[in-house]
């Protein structure tokens, strides 16, 4: 099993995912450890589906596809107005999520995580302004399940 600090300084957002299945019982201990994040009044308001069907694995890349393409439009409009360094990095950026958005549906598993707003105190809801506090209580899940992947051997994610 990999160190706490191995695990948290090698972590790395990996796009080109292996189809190995995972067997339940390693899916298993990645789901606990979501389970164990700390979170806003210890109500653990989110719910993690584990998506394993192909037709929904496919469904789910369409989408994303669909917003990558969309997020990404401005970076590419900015490309030629870029610096050099500043080009090859949103380049190699963007070729990696573009390969990402379209090999998506061969990743053995995708764990989509879920929340109802009304489940939460979200103390910044009401300002004028992007809230902040809303994800407090699922993102400390989401790294937990990340650093269980890396401590499993299994590359992921956040996207």
């Amino acid at each position: 099993m990999v160190e706490l600090y191995e695990a948290m300084s090698t972590l790395r957002a990996v796009r080109r995912l292996k189809p190995d299945a995972i067997p339940s019982d390693v899916l298993d201990r990645v789901l606990q450890a979501a389970a164990w994040a700390p979170t806003g009044g210890n109500v653990q308001p989110f719910r993690i589906v584990a998506v394993q069907s192909p037709d929904s694995m496919a469904r789910l890349e369409s989408w994303y596809r669909q917003e990558w393409d969309r997020y990404t439009e401005g970076h590419r409009n900015a490309l030629p107005k870029m610096p050099g360094p500043a080009r090859a990095q949103t380049e190699k950026m963007l070729r990696a999520g573009d390969y990402l958005s379209r090999h998506l549906h061969e990743a053995p598993v995708m764990l989509v995580f879920c929340f109802n707003p009304a489940n939460m105190a979200i103390t910044d809801a009401g300002l004028d302004r992007p809230s902040v506090v809303g994800g407090g209580s699922v993102y400390t899940a989401v790294q937990n399940v990340m650093l269980a992947c890396r401590a499993e051997g299994l590359g992921c994610v956040l996207t």
